[in-house]
């Protein structure tokens, strides 16, 4: 295993934000039912068993309310047991400039988020991922495109960071097992 350290943002990364003004919003009372970002169960868990160990923390720009939500979430979709990520391993910060004090303290060199401003602020990091970015702020926030590497899935991740796709795909039946799609991702456990 390396010495990179891994830090990962979770709204728009971890929790999807293709429910954004549905129903099912993170933002609504149905916040349970929001959907995780496809494969990114699978992906934490390939990333901590094959290259990170417990060296991956969250880090998240929220409200004291949402902060709240963010864990009932993470608790019902029994997320540290499905990636293997410590619950103490999950931070909070008011303002997104904070979050990189927060990977400075945490010896972070690598971060996962959605949010090209963001990303700017974390230039001292050696990998910086942009996922499923938004068109509107990539123009906003062009001059830190290119030290950047933009991506669109989770499996692009775990290709970026070196993993093969053969362990991945073998994971994937685990996830389809423990996960159900019927309308909305309902927990569906196997154990």
């Amino acid at each position: 295993m390396s010495t990179n350290v891994l830090g990962v943002d979770i709204g728009g990364v971890i929790i999807d934000r293709i429910n954004d003004n549905t129903d099912t919003s993170f933002f609504t009372e149905n916040f349970l039912r929001t959907t995780p970002v496809s494969g990114v169960f699978v992906a934490l868990r390939t990333l901590v068993d094959t290259h990170y160990g417990d060296r991956v923390f969250l880090v998240s720009k929220c409200g004291q309310a949402v902060q709240a939500k963010t864990f009932q979430w993470l608790d019902h979709y029994d997320f540290y047991r499905l990636t293997g990520i410590r619950r103490d391993h999950v931070y909070f910060c008011r303002q997104r400039s904070e979050k990189a004090g927060i990977c400075k303290d945490l010896g972070i060199t690598r971060f996962v988020d959605d949010r090209l401003e963001v990303l700017g602020t974390l230039l001292d990091l050696d990998v910086r991922y942009l996922f499923q970015p938004r068109p509107e702020e990539v123009k906003k926030f062009a001059h830190f495109a290119d030290k950047v590497i933009t991506v669109q899935s989770w499996k692009e991740i775990v290709q970026q960071e070196g993993w093969c796709d053969r362990f991945i795909a073998s994971l994937t039946l685990v996830y389809e097992a423990v996960f159900c799609y019927i309308g909305n991702y309902q927990y569906q456990s196997t154990f």
